[in-house]
């Protein structure tokens, strides 16, 4: 490998975790649209839009990053898997906004740390130490502080949610398995496909006309969905996962904010505490060097 893949490779684990909860902040304002959007507009539609409102930014990006004709994929079928992977994480959570609550959504997708942890040796061959572990277990209990098992009446979109976190933990895993080799701009733009065609097949028949106040969301959401992704991907190819993936947690804390913010959602008391036991979680495995 030349001395660009032994320079992204580099361990940065202050920066890998930057990146991440960057991500996580620009995600959460992501999911805060398509909620806002989800009482006007069904899930293919909101996919559809928020996909073609983000094209241009993740045109321009791919274009700063080097040029659109360096966006050639070096390997195809991985990019095959990241867009299904792309999808399915993209409608499962989408459609999981319009039937739970945001804090939720959120919580639930907190497995996604402790599932890449879980997928990570097998995929990228990395070992993950008793200290690391030992923070990625907080953290998940964290999360189950949090969601109080057993309070919350069953709903089929949970489901919906766990398919969609798996999705995404092994989107998140191929961004580091071959990251180093292909452009930043391919990562990205070929997620997009397989999305884009499923929902413009379900949305024709069914289609809704935005209001400008509608729009603004939509193009907010294209923004951050286009972002996103590009900071995941600097994220892991900074420092390794079991290091990086904690710091998907800090979205609980911005969940917390913008659902106060548009919704009057108060978070309790158990909310806070699991807040806060995630992020000890987090800061255990930052600080682990085993």
């Amino acid at each position: 490998m030349g001395a660009r893949g032994e320079l992204l490779l580099h361990p940065r684990p202050a920066i890998g975790a930057a990146w991440m909860i960057i991500a996580a902040l620009v995600g959460s304002i992501i999911d805060a649209c398509v909620k806002a959007l989800q009482s006007g507009f069904d899930t293919p539609q909101i996919v559809l839009l928020r996909l073609l409102c983000s094209l241009p930014f993740v045109l321009l990006f791919a274009q700063l990053s080097g040029g659109l004709g360096s966006i050639r994929p070096q390997r195809p079928g991985w990019h095959v898997v990241r867009s299904l992977c792309a999808a399915g994480a993209t409608f499962g959570f989408f459609y999981a906004l319009g039937e739970l609550p945001l804090m939720l959504c959120v919580t639930i997708g907190f497995a996604a740390p402790l599932l890449i942890a879980l997928l990570s040796r097998p995929f990228l061959g990395e070992r993950v130490g008793l200290h690391r572990w030992i923070g990625i277990l907080i953290g998940f209990g964290g999360v189950l502080v949090a969601l109080q098992p057993g309070t919350a009446a069953w709903h089929p979109a949970m489901l919906a949610v766990l398919a969609s976190t798996l999705c995404w933990a092994v989107l998140a895993l191929s961004a580091r398995k071959i990251g180093a080799d292909e452009p930043t701009g391919a990562m990205v733009v070929f997620t997009i496909p397989v999305s884009l065609l499923v929902a413009l097949a379900l949305t024709l028949g069914h289609w809704v006309a935005p209001t400008p106040q509608e729009w603004l969301l939509f193009f907010v959401a294209g923004f951050c969905g286009a972002s996103v992704h590009y900071c995941v991907i600097y994220a892991y190819r900074a420092t390794r996962a079991a290091i990086v993936a904690p710091m998907e947690y800090t979205a609980l804390l911005w969940a917390a904010l913008l659902g106060f913010a548009f919704w009057g959602e108060i978070p309790s008391l158990w909310t806070w505490i699991g807040a806060a036991v995630i992020i000890i979680g987090g800061l255990i495995v930052l600080r682990a060097r085993t």
